[in-house]
């Protein structure tokens, strides 16, 4: 997952939460015990390699080579240099305030705003530093203080810029025109202007817009929306840890106390009483609390229907997908072709029920192997071999930049994991200086997709900062998961095309088709269910817990179809799922993996032509709205090509794994 170029916030990858990969959170650092604080990294010495018997999460930090960690010197000096660079931001922001009530005036403007993406990128670099040391040192306090004072100076940044957007917005277009005609510079921030613009007509005047920042509005919000939780998402995060969970017996029958974190290892065991009183016991336990949780989500519907139609919009869809200029037929088209095409995963749950010879198949029995698991093992050194090779049809330039940044001499990678260090894995950048990538890597095939996602995101990064200003570098949301998706999928190809066995070959085909089947269905399954109750809430109909869990059943039976046996309570896991409070973000897991297949088989097959659309998109940053981008490399996701090329990709995979099954079936 890519942390936003505005403000560098941990991610947290779940298996109970996200099953799709890494889902947004905000940055709540955790509280620790006082240590002794972590020293600013030094420079590279040799050192011997991790020890033979692989990464160990248990280990120090001094135990690891430091040429495995990240060089963060080029975003800043080292941790002395902090507070002046702290100081230096604040005076930047004390100076910006001095342009209020000025903008009228184009040289005032073109200074206005020279000055505010100047200091607006001079705390993106503290706060990308803070994040990035304290990551590594989740228990030292002085590295979370550092962070939290970094983020709460892009805060006050955004708090003292806000006179900018109200100011650009209250200039007519004849002011703007004549603004670019007499101050040339100003050509520079075009882009920033007209997004801005582009939106006036839901600007309301000064009383309503100081209303809807007391309701804490987030529609013109810079940042990722997933990074301003609403009061709705604080209290569902608080209901959950508050909730008992059950305790099971695990597979040597030991009782073992059941938590979020722990879920989805039990759901996911080779033993079926393991999982199914996994997920019977959850559920049953979430039905004990279903009319809080209920409360918590249709709070948060509600207020996205306020904010919308306060700013005037028809429904909160359209709102939503109109800060990132996305239209909303993308949505609506995504569903529709899910649905026509539930047939192949109708297959594959057949094809499970009948692999694992169960009588009736369930939710429980969707997250154990259905083949028998191969053991590959990739040490990272065999990872910088893999990956270019993989990701060849990707061209030389890309190749150059991948493998400079998989070079442990150059401090792009934290590779291994250690004790307090964060879990998970993510891209982070800055303007100006090299993409980092933070892994937790433990030789693993999975750790060697993950690398290939997240330096996707990074050359994604690169490759924007490289041919784009400050102003039209960073992309949206909307198209961040794509680079990272076909750079999976190109993985997953060369991978299987070199599988040593037909066992290794089926195992990763289940992969594959796991892959499609938890983030291109299962997401549209979510992103179905958050348009029916927002639809639901803007007729006037109550959202109560009987309707969510009667609308999210009959989605799962519709979605899995005559193969799969619903359980009593399998209405309920909406209310455990997170995805329900970001405020449509979930599509764009199923439209980004949709669009990284289909692009994946353009550049393998369409020559040169097709490479370099690709890499266009990537180099094209915000410079055109997302979909146009998206549109350039060759595909458009208000029709339903790419979505279909997915789901036929599903069925061409079953059937590959049932040729494999039925010569494995005669020996």
């Amino acid at each position: 997952m890519r942390i936003h170029s505005l403000a560098a916030l941990s991610l947290l990858c779940s298996l109970a939460f996200t099953p799709a990969g890494c889902a947004p959170t905000t940055n709540t650092p955790p509280a620790a015990p006082a240590v002794a604080s972590a020293p600013a990294p030094t420079a590279t010495v040799d050192q011997p390699p991790p020890p033979s018997d692989g990464p160990d999460g248990n280990i120090d930090r001094a135990q690891i080579p430091d040429k495995y960690k990240w060089k963060l010197d080029p975003i800043l000096s080292g941790d002395e240099a902090f507070s002046a660079a702290l100081d230096d931001v604040a005076e930047g922001r004390k100076k910006l305030a001095t342009y209020r009530g000025k903008l009228s005036k184009p040289a005032d403007l073109y200074a206005c705003l020279a000055l505010y993406f100047d200091t607006r990128l001079k705390t993106n670099k503290l706060t990308i530093y803070t994040n990035l040391r304290f990551d590594s040192h989740q228990k030292d306090t002085r590295l979370q203080a550092m962070n939290e004072r970094a983020l709460k100076a892009m805060n006050d940044l955004m708090a003292t810029a806000s006179f900018i957007r109200q100011e650009i917005l209250g200039l007519d277009d004849r002011s703007v025109a004549r603004a670019y005609k007499t101050e040339k510079q100003l050509e520079k921030y075009k882009p920033y202007i007209d997004n801005l613009r582009r939106r006036r007509s839901h600007v309301l005047a000064p009383d309503g817009e100081k209303v809807l920042t007391l309701a804490e509005d987030n529609l013109w919000a810079e940042i990722d929306l997933n990074e301003i939780p609403s009061d709705h998402e604080k209290t569902f995060g608080a209901l959950l840890s508050d909730i008992p969970l059950p305790k099971i017996n695990d597979e040597q029958g030991k009782e073992v106390q059941l938590s979020f974190a722990s879920y989805g290892k039990y759901r996911g065991s080779s033993e079926r009483r393991v999982r199914r009183d996994t997920v019977e016991s959850l559920f049953e336990t979430l039905k004990q609390f279903q009319h809080g949780l209920a409360g918590t989500l249709s709070g948060q519907v509600r207020y996205n229907v306020f904010l919308a139609r306060s700013r005037g919009y028809d429904t909160a869809l359209d709102a939503y997908l109109d800060k990132d200029d996305i239209d909303p037929a993308v949505y609506k088209n995504l569903i529709s072709t899910i649905n026509a095409n539930l047939a192949p995963l109708h297959r594959y749950m057949r094809l499970r029920k009948q692999v694992m010879g169960v009588d009736e198949l369930h939710i429980y029995d969707l997250y154990t192997p259905m083949v028998d698991s191969v053991k590959m093992e990739f040490t990272y050194e065999q990872a910088q071999d893999v990956l270019p090779k993989a990701l060849a049809p990707l061209g030389d330039d890309y190749l150059r930049v991948l493998r400079e940044g998989l070079d442990t001499n150059n401090g792009w990678c934290d590779v291994y994991p250690h004790k307090d260090k964060d879990s998970g894995a993510f891209s982070a950048s800055v303007y100006g200086v090299h993409p980092y990538v933070k892994m937790n890597y433990f030789n693993e095939v999975d750790d060697l997709s993950t690398l290939a996602h997240e330096y996707g995101h990074a050359l994604h990064s690169h490759l924007s900062m490289k041919h784009q200003p400050y102003v039209t570098a960073g992309y949206a949301p909307f198209n961040a998961e794509i680079a990272s998706t076909l750079n999976e999928k190109l993985l997953s190809d060369y991978l299987i095309a070199n599988a040593k066995s037909d066992a290794e070959k089926l195992y990763l085909l289940n992969e594959l088709v796991e892959t499609i089947r938890t983030t291109i269905y299962r997401q549209t399954l979510f992103s179905e269910f958050e348009l029916a109750i927002h639809t639901a809430a803007e007729k006037g109909t109550p959202l109560t817990a009987d309707f969510f869990n009667e609308t999210y059943e009959k989605l799962v039976r519709t979605y899995y179809g005559d193969d799969f046996t619903v359980g009593k309570n399998d209405g309920i896991e909406w209310a455990y799922i997170p995805h329900f409070y970001y405020k449509y973000y979930v599509f764009t897991y199923a439209t980004g993996l949709s669009s990284g297949i289909a692009l994946s088989e353009r550049v393998k097959t369409g020559g040169p032509e097709a490479r370099a659309a690709y890499l266009g998109m990537l180099q094209g940053g915000s410079s055109k709205p997302p979909l146009a981008l998206l549109r350039d490399a060759g595909v458009d996701l208000t029709k339903p090509d790419a979505i279909e090329s997915a789901a036929k990709l599903l069925d061409d995979t079953l059937a590959q794994m049932e040729v494999l099954l039925a010569k494995r079936a005669k020996k």
